[in-house]
Parts: structure tokens; sequence; C-alpha cells
């Protein structure tokens, strides 16, 4: 939970600094996204490689989701974006890094 609240608090100062507030937003939305996907998966099964890798397809398949949406908006100026989903991707990975180191301490303690 501290790490969500750190990556939320340097998010908002991102926003507050940086030109480019979409990618930051995408970036929040991927760690977000991962975040809930962890929590909810395991309630529902018990297969390995879903818990595993679910939380990435289901960042992956909202990003993606979202710049189809982008695309095929009635807005002409919207457009579809890899930078997006990479910036949405990249909020997921951190998640699921920041897990993996935190199990890596616990068992070298």
């Amino acid at each position: 939970m501290k790490y969500l609240l750190s990556v939320i608090l340097s998010l908002t100062i991102m926003q507050i600094t940086l030109p480019k507030k979409d990618k930051a937003m995408h970036f929040a939305f991927g760690y977000v996204t991962t975040h809930a996907a962890k929590s909810i998966i395991p309630e529902y099964t018990d297969n390995k490689k879903v818990i595993k890798y679910g939380p990435i397809i289901a960042c992956l398949a909202i990003g993606i989701s979202k710049e189809l949406i982008d695309k095929y908006d009635s807005n002409p100026k919207s457009t579809f974006e890899w930078l997006d989903i990479a910036y949405t991707a990249g909020g997921g990975i951190t998640l699921i890094t920041i897990d993996i180191k935190k199990r890596r301490a616990k068992a070298l303690h």
C-alpha cells in the first residue's frame, strides 16, 4: 500500500511538472489496473499461470482498448498511440517488479 501511495504522489508531482500529462496518467492507470487485477484474480481461480500473468495481460488489454476507443472516437484529433500503451504497460511492470523485489527481500531474511 505504501508503494501505491508513493507512486500516486510521484505521478501527481509529474503531472504538475511534465508537459505530457497523458503519459503520466497512462502509467498510473497501468499501475492501478495491475494492482487491482493482482488482488481480484486469486479470488476467482487457483491457476498459477493466470495468477502470474493475468494482471499484466489485463493491464495491456485495457491500455489497448483505450487506444482503440481513441482511434475510433468521434473526435477527429484522437489517434492510436503505441507510446501510450507502452506507458500503461510500464505502470503494470513497475508493480510486478516491486512485488518481486519484496519477495526476494523476504526470502533473504
